[in-house]
């Protein structure tokens, strides 16, 4: 199955690693290298298997509700 990532983006569900939120993963600095070439706008970090990353203006949140898995997937929000 595909999942639609937002601005005109897709990607195959096989090959999904991870779907992050932007602003949580900018809040540590091991993350810097998904989040040094980010543009502003950009809420949602996919990264696939080729270690590929794929931003997008959609939130993250919004994506993952896209999928239809109801095991092996983990969600949630941090509440601060």
């Amino acid at each position: 199955m595909f999942i639609h990532v937002g601005e005109r983006k897709v990607i195959s569900d096989k090959n999904i690693v991870g779907i992050f939120n932007a602003e949580t993963i900018s809040m540590s600095e091991e993350n810097v290298r998904y989040m040094g070439h980010l543009e502003d706008g950009v809420k949602t970090v996919v990264i696939d298997t080729m270690d590929t990353i794929i931003t997008s203006g959609v939130s993250s949140f919004t994506v993952i509700k896209r999928i239809n898995i109801n095991k092996d997937c983990v969600w949630s929000r941090a509440d601060e």
